[in-house]
């Protein structure tokens, strides 16, 4: 083998171990921002959670303020309620977050399945084209 086609095979093994790096780290940064993804629904949760602690004590204050019995059949449907509420959107904020960190991970993992096929390609055409040149596949000359 030439010295010239030793170099054109570590020049696409360079490159396909280049994309194979890039596509480490591609995966690694998708998996990071999923786990940013979901401790940013986390806090949203919390606050939420908070936010409705303080409404429904505010609830209670007013209904005791006003004379109303907190054990009376209507301020218990209004505090249900608000408490319905606050689940339903904590639970549709725990799934959005949930779907985000999974489409952030699954990117990820696609562009790096992208950039580990063009490193493969690049790897088996450099060696194809140093094969081809050289006529080891003894076709040609």
């Amino acid at each position: 083998m030439s010295f010239m086609a030793f170099l054109q095979i570590a020049g696409a093994v360079k490159q396909y171990s280049d994309a194979s790096s890039a596509a480490s780290n591609m995966r690694e940064a998708g998996e990071k921002n999923a786990q940013l993804s979901e401790l940013e629904t986390q806090e949203r949760l919390r606050r939420t959670r908070y936010q409705h602690d303080q409404e429904q004590g505010a609830r209670v204050v007013a209904f005791a303020k006003s004379g109303v019995q907190l054990s009376s059949g209507s301020s218990l449907a209004v505090m249900a309620e608000a408490a319905n509420v606050a689940e339903r959107e904590m639970a549709f904020t725990a799934q959005q977050g949930s779907r985000t960190a999974a489409a952030r991970r699954a990117g990820a993992s696609a562009q790096a399945s992208s950039m580990k096929s063009q490193g493969e390609s690049l790897l088996i055409s450099g060696v194809g084209k140093v094969g081809n040149d050289n006529n080891w596949w003894g076709m040609g000359q």
